[in-house]
């Protein structure tokens, strides 16, 4: 249900996106990303969140209140320290500051839906987290249908109606939230640290090209890339929601970790197969049916793009089931890999070096965490069959 429930989420998004880069333009069309990948970047504490009440499930009527309490105050606060920095912002990333503000809005209930969709996943109730997710996505696209329609300030009401979508989604998540059973675990230190790493890892591995693409390519060069990002990125986004189901699953019954994670390898590659044979076979009418004729240069880039996005959905799910085992290796490998990244991006000063450098990085730190996780699971069976030698012995 989650998985078709993500389909139908990742068709709305594109829906937005189409209508959006149809209607501003590369120029106009970049600034809108950037606008969503600095909110992205504040709200990088979400999905941290989110995993973390995967695992703790919902807490105590007195500890869950002030709970909230911070979780509002925390989006509150960032977004008033966004307003003192928005001008710098503004003028760092070429983009207006007002509208920054606008469209950072969300960011004030992001963390309370953040802590309601992670503790309706602890008790798997995929239907209403399916639910909300497309909610939330057919909401951006009625927002982006009235900017097209309007066509005075497209970016101030998109932004505008987006920030109301996330409250109205608050609103009804609150609900459900509040009915589910208490399940979980308690604090801990490592599972707090462990699951806060892999958030914001994750994040800033869907985040970071555009944003610096925006920083060091010309506007009309930085939009195109940022329109081929919002292609490649929904494969990243299929691994995210498949891998949210693997991880609880797990959780629920770690004896079978492999066979749910073989599924979710199965299914994952071969949608990101499709997605990909596409990008190879139907490149051009992919980026003018998606983006429009002004972002037609980047067709000789989106397939091998693709490539690094296949890849970085797999090391989504690597980390996931990192998570799941309270295993840290994969999550230290990928952060370095990570780190590496940005540098490299920091050095590139074209489209075809973006997308060449993502696309290596991501490849490399793949096979690192195949040979990783290999090894580690060969060394996890050599120790469990030792253990039952010695049982058996006794």
């Amino acid at each position: 249900m989650f998985g078709v429930a993500s389909l139908m989420a990742g068709f709305f998004n594109y829906l937005y996106h189409v209508v959006l880069a149809h209607v501003l333009g590369p120029g106009d069309y970049g600034d809108l990303a950037t606008f969503l990948n600095v909110t992205t970047f504040l709200v990088l504490p979400g999905p941290v969140i989110t995993l973390l009440y995967t695992r703790i499930g919902r807490r105590e009527k007195g500890r869950g209140k002030r709970e909230s309490w911070l979780l509002w105050g925390g989006g509150l606060g960032l977004w008033v320290l966004l307003a003192f920095f928005s001008p710098v912002l503004g003028q760092m990333l070429h983009i207006s500051s007002l509208l920054l503000l606008v469209f950072s809005l969300e960011v004030v209930p992001t963390f309370a839906l953040a802590a309601n969709l992670g503790i309706l996943q602890r008790v798997r109730w995929y239907l209403w987290v399916g639910v909300l997710t497309v909610l939330m996505s057919a909401f951006r696209v009625l927002a982006a249908a009235i900017a097209a329609f309007l066509r005075m300030y497209p970016l101030l009401v998109v932004g505008l109606l987006e920030g109301l979508a996330v409250f109205v989604t608050f609103a009804v998540s609150r609900r459900w939230a509040a009915r589910a059973p208490w399940a979980g675990e308690a604090f801990k230190a490592d599972v707090i640290s462990g699951t806060a790493v892999v958030g914001v890892i994750n994040v800033l591995l869907a985040i970071s090209d555009g944003l610096l693409a925006k920083h060091s390519l010309s506007p009309l060069s930085a939009g195109r890339f940022t329109g081929m990002a919002t292609i490649g990125h929904t494969i990243q986004f299929l691994s995210g929601s498949f891998g949210t189901v693997m991880l609880t699953s797990i959780m629920a019954d770690p004896e079978h970790r492999l066979r749910f994670v073989g599924m979710t390898l199965l299914v994952y590659a071969s949608l990101g197969g499709i997605g990909q044979f596409l990008f190879l076979t139907r490149a051009r009418w992919v980026v003018m049916t998606i983006l429009g004729r002004h972002f037609a240069p980047i067709v000789p880039w989106i397939s091998y793009y693709g490539w690094g996005m296949i890849s970085l959905g797999f090391i989504n799910i690597a980390m996931l089931y990192s998570v799941a085992l309270k295993r840290w290796e994969v999550i230290a490998t990928t952060g370095l890999g990570l780190t590496a990244w940005i540098w490299r991006l920091l050095r590139a000063h074209s489209v075809g070096s973006f997308v060449r450098d993502t696309t290596s990085t991501m490849v490399i730190i793949l096979l690192a965490t195949v040979i990783i996780m290999v090894v580690v699971e060969m060394r996890g069976g050599q120790s469990h069959w030792r253990k039952r030698v010695r049982m058996s012995g006794e």
